[in-house]
């Protein structure tokens, strides 16, 4: 083990990665850097003993990095005490929380299979097999479940 268990966890994950940091980045450029930054960073650690083990370090270094370079960027944003950055917007809108409206309108199962595609980034593949149905299905709820929620926006937003 070693090094090259490392190199094959971010062989399989890179493009999985790179996505991740864009979401938390929204910049392509500043998504390969921090990429690469982890990647240096896990390097000159202790080397991984197990794949599981290099696939963890490479999702919570590359979080982290991505963290770093946010509040280099934006530190007036995520300082503790700063100032809410709304303070123009008047009350009532400042407060208004649209997840759990939005996501009111989805059935139990689309709620879930939404939940673990979106907020903890599992693949279809693996939303299928945790929730015994096949991927087709998963796409379906999903397609539906975005198609429910664009309409519940709209209304609200009404």
């Amino acid at each position: 083990m070693g090094h090259e268990t490392l190199i094959d966890a971010y062989s399989q994950l890179r493009s999985r990665l790179h996505g991740m940091a864009c979401r938390l980045l929204r910049d392509d450029e500043d998504a390969r850097d921090a990429l690469q930054d982890a990647f240096c960073n896990l390097w000159s650690a202790d080397a991984p003993a197990s794949e599981a083990e290099a696939r963890n370090k490479l999702l919570a270094t590359l979080r982290n990095v991505c963290i770093n370079k946010l509040r280099k960027k934006h530190p007036e944003r995520l300082a503790p005490d700063a100032p809410e950055p709304a303070a123009d917007i008047p009350a009532e809108d400042a407060d208004m929380d649209y997840g759990p409206r939005l996501m009111s309108v989805l059935s139990p199962l689309q709620a879930k299979v939404f939940t673990m595609a979106v907020m903890d980034d599992y693949e279809y593949e693996v939303i299928a097999l945790r929730l015994g149905l096949s991927v087709e299905a998963v796409r379906t709820h999903m397609s539906r479940a975005r198609k429910k929620m664009i309409e519940q926006y709209k209304k609200i937003e009404r």
